[in-house]
């Protein structure tokens, strides 16, 4: 980073601390607007942000965005990304200058840069990971298109928000982030490495910035996150979760329905990424209660746990014993997290809950949720046997959330098997294992290619599960945007650092 830029940096974090506090200047205006039309890209997007905080600067945003979208779909320009990083800033805190264009802008985004016909990336196939900057001017310009479509929705009011609009943004993200980052077959891995860390960090803001947006994101869209968590490429899933989704659910920002997916770190190969997950939910997550004696956010997420574990793509009703044994590394995780002798008897009450209810519209899930049900229920009783725990009746009503199950009509509580849905061979292998070997340690399928990060960060923290230090491109991720995520983004280098300073 050049000496401009961290100015730049330091004038974009009092800005941020204290809005709309940009001193106006006829200098200053000038000198930032030649970084937009210029600059470089950390320049163009940093003095973008900084207009937009200027009183009184609403004619140069509309100029400065103007010119920009003139040159959208100018090819030979020799700075089309650093023009995209400008245009995200301006999309999102200058919405009266953007609204002109926002028609326009955004079709040309998805249909002209989105796409466009994939570039042949089978020669950057040596390195697991590239920075964003090694993506070239065609990778870096389709992550900012993704970043200003986003942005673009968050700047509005609420009321200006379109049917169409929000479609458009939401259709775009699902698709890059259920399909690895492609909107399409072919082109570069790092392209799509990127193009699925953005899309997935968007709909986290797009749930972060109001009920609305949480409403417009379906079940779907929730287990499809989760899966980022297990992506083969270290920098995407630790990125994803220990830079945006751990921190949106300590700051509570997001929808608890979104803290199943930490626990899907149980194949992680990185010992420090599950100790950071441990500790954000021993000493953050198990804090959180709605109201004071009620379960917590993480107690009450068992049952949202066995259904995304129900709803998993390695999920295998052909082989019932070997899916069994493949899926209670997950519950055992969320146990050695969670699990308690004051909470052991409401976990066992609310895994044996869901026997009274099915989930929406999917026989073949309620199923398989049952077989969980049981699972779960046999794990917490191991668990407290070897602990000398007692399991008792707990005393209050436990429901169920509503937006992913109903509960079962009186006639098929009364035709349900009397027989068990936990397949009994799987409980005698069980028995008949020392203690020390009951986790399995085989990995599912689709998690199999989780790899480890190549080397370790010559920054790297020796104290105990903290991530290690971020890199200068991953500095970048964003100071000017994220809205409320400033500290974190450039600053933060774990969870557990921002936990144990509190």
């Amino acid at each position: 980073m050049t000496a401009t830029e961290e100015r730049l940096v330091l004038m974009v974090r009092f800005a941020k601390a204290i809005p709309k506090s940009v001193p106006r200047s006829t200098e200053l205006e000038n000198q930032l607007a030649a970084f937009v039309r210029t600059g470089s890209l950390k320049q163009a997007k940093y003095a973008a942000y900084l207009i937009t905080q200027m009183d009184g600067a609403q004619s140069l945003c509309a100029a400065l965005t103007g010119d920009v979208v003139d040159n959208l779909d100018n090819r030979h320009l020799e700075r089309r990304a650093p023009s995209f990083a400008a245009l995200a800033r301006f999309a999102q805190y200058a919405p009266n200058a953007f609204s002109t264009y926002s028609d326009r802008v955004s079709q040309f985004l998805v249909q002209s840069v989105l796409l466009a016909a994939p570039v042949d990336g089978s020669a950057d196939e040596t390195e697991d990971w590239v920075s964003r900057e090694a993506l070239g001017e065609v990778g870096m310009t389709k992550v900012y298109a993704t970043k200003i479509l986003t942005s673009w929705l968050l700047g509005l009011e609420r009321q200006a928000l379109t049917r169409d609009g929000v479609q458009l943004v939401l259709g775009t993200l699902r698709q890059l982030v259920r399909n690895g980052g492609a909107m399409q077959e072919g082109g570069s891995v790092h392209e799509r490495q990127h193009l699925l860390l953005t899309a997935a960090g968007c709909m986290l803001k797009l749930a972060a910035a109001g009920p609305h947006f949480e409403k417009a994101l379906n079940t779907v869209d929730m287990l499809s996150l989760g899966l980022v968590v297990q992506n083969p490429c270290y920098e995407v899933r630790s990125g994803f979760l220990l830079n945006k989704l751990l921190p949106a659910l300590v700051a509570q920002r997001i929808h608890v329905r979104y803290i199943p997916a930490v626990f899907l770190v149980a194949y992680e190969p990185e010992p420090a990424v599950r100790e950071n997950v441990r500790h954000a939910v021993e000493q953050r997550l198990a804090l959180m209660r709605p109201t004071p004696g009620s379960p917590s956010a993480v107690e009450d997420c068992i049952c949202r746990l066995l259904y995304v574990l129900a709803n998993h793509p390695d999920w295998d009703d052909t082989q019932p014993l070997p899916t069994l044994e493949l899926f209670a590394p997950y519950i055992e995780f969320y146990i050695s997290c969670v699990c308690l002798a004051q909470n052991v008897s409401l976990l066992f009450c609310y895994a044996g809950e869901i026997k009274a209810y099915r989930s929406k519209g999917d026989a073949v899930v309620t199923h398989r949720l049952y077989i969980l049900s049981e699972l779960a229920q046999y794990l917490l009783r191991e668990k407290s046997l070897a602990a000398n725990w007692p399991v008792n009746v707990y005393p209050g009503r436990l429901t169920l959330p509503a937006d992913i199950f109903e509960p079962l009509p009186e006639a098929d509580k009364a035709a349900m098997p009397r027989t068990p849905f936990l397949d009994p061979e799987f409980v005698t292998r069980r028995a008949k294992m020392p203690a020390a070997g009951k986790r399995s340690r085989v990995k599912p399928a689709g998690v199999a290619k989780i790899g480890k990060r190549r080397q370790k960060p010559a920054a790297a923290s020796k104290r105990k599960g903290k991530a290690p230090a971020l890199s200068d491109d991953d500095e970048d991720m964003e100071v000017a945007d994220d809205d409320d995520e400033v500290a974190e983004d450039v600053e933060m280098s774990s969870v557990a650092e921002t936990s144990d300073e509190d």
